[in-house]
């Protein structure tokens, strides 16, 4: 399979589709470019998330993920077909049937293995203390293995509105260090909106870092390496899966209260 960055500058594909090929004009005319495009994703992103809150408080549920982690996961899922289908002609020439196919066989695997990590290795490592957790702790804290489902599908969600934005500014000319840069800063600054819903200095600060890092690395995976959506999608949820043993690591239940 050709490499993203290689399809999207066939003079014939971007013919064929009616676009120009990519052409490297300035940083800030292509930035200019690209922000009906972070308009749109900011947007949705937005919906989807007080879409989600709506629900989870209509429903009366104090965490959605885990109390109904199959309508959750078919919420994402709607959302990331949406995304999909508003962003189709970014999308043109990269996302056939066979390759969509592929992916969802390739991914399929992961899922499993990472399913098989949180219902059979997660369970063994100690729980989370409620004394050593933060006051206002995120769902994942004291979650089940069911809360990685509607999780899952969320990665789906975000990782989509991410690759409609690495190809819009790839096609708009913007350099690839230029799109690192941008996705560094949106995703780092997105995560620090954290800290008003209240959660701690440290959560906040370890995944405003995890996303800033992510931000600089995934165009590269999208851009110049083969699979680049598998790869993101993998490092995306293993960060989690990562985290949540970290979590359950530190904070966990002392010895002395469960003698």
């Amino acid at each position: 399979m050709p490499l993203m960055s290689d399809v999207l500058k066939r003079p014939r594909l971007a013919s064929k589709f009616g676009e120009k090929a990519p052409a490297r004009g300035g940083s800030l005319a292509a930035f200019r470019a690209m922000l009906p495009t972070l308009a749109l994703v900011g947007a949705l992103w937005s919906l989807s998330s007080w879409g989600y809150y709506a629900l989870v408080s209509a429903m009366g549920l104090d965490s959605g993920y885990d109390e109904a982690s199959v309508l959750f996961a078919a919420y994402y899922v709607l959302w990331a077909s949406v995304v999909l289908l508003i962003f189709r002609p970014v999308f043109k020439g990269l996302l056939s049937r066979p390759v969509f196919f592929g992916h969802a066989l390739a991914l399929a695997p992961i899922l499993i293995g990472y399913g098989a990590f949180v219902s059979l290795a997660l369970p063994l490592l100690p729980d989370v203390s409620v004394f050593r957790a933060p006051s206002n702790p995120p769902e994942f804290m004291f979650a089940s293995a069911w809360y990685y489902l509607p999780k899952s599908a969320d990665i789906l969600f975000q990782q989509v509105l991410v690759a409609a934005i690495v190809v819009r500014a790839h096609r708009a000319g913007m350099a690839l260090g230029g799109i690192s840069v941008m996705l560094a800063l949106l995703f780092g600054g997105f995560h620090l909106t954290l800290a008003f819903s209240g959660f701690s200095p440290l959560y906040v600060a370890r995944f405003t870092l995890a996303a800033t890092i992510f931000g600089l690395v995934i165009p590269w995976l999208y851009l110049r390496s083969r699979h680049g959506f598998r790869w993101a999608y993998a490092l995306h949820w293993g960060f989690y899966a990562l985290d949540a043993v970290i979590t359950h690591l530190l904070l966990a239940v002392p010895a002395w209260m469960m003698e």
